[in-house]
């Protein structure tokens, strides 16, 4: 359960119920940005900002080069991280989609809660705390138990 504190997927409209593979993917986009020692609300409207302007999968990140991504970033006031991250997004997307083919294929593909965290900390700038973030709202049915 999410704390008062942290934005969790009900304040972006992320609806992790029904495990709908573009919420999944919405999600991890989100706790990617949130991942980073930045605002919350800063990496929300981030969020945001990079789903207004058509990010709206792993898929897409192929599409845009570092600079445009970079400058996305930096009109969302992203800006303390918007290199290291653009290049992170980039990386992190493209790996999901080679790898896995969707942010769902990740999770639902896992064997276990276990195997799902392992997979998403197994990408650059995945941490256990990211993991954590993202795990702890995806319903267990949909994260490699179910």
């Amino acid at each position: 359960m999410a704390d008062k504190t942290r934005v969790g997927p009900r304040d972006l409209n992320i609806d992790l119920s029904d495990g709908k593979p573009q919420e999944l993917y919405r999600w991890f986009l989100a706790c990617l940005l949130f991942g980073r020692p930045i605002q919350q609300e800063i990496a929300a409207d981030a969020y945001r900002h990079l789903i207004e302007k058509g990010l709206t999968a792993p898929e897409k990140f192929a599409e845009i080069q570092r600079e445009p991504l970079r400058k996305l970033l930096d009109e969302a006031n992203y800006s303390r991280y918007d290199y290291a991250t653009a290049d992170e997004l980039h990386d992190v997307m493209a790996r999901v989609v080679d790898e896995y083919g969707s942010v769902a294929g990740m999770v639902k593909g896992a064997g276990s809660a276990d195997e799902a965290r392992k997979r998403l900390m197994d990408f650059k700038g995945v941490g256990a705390k990211t993991a954590g973030i993202y795990l702890d709202e995806v319903p267990a049915k949909f994260n490699g138990t179910g």
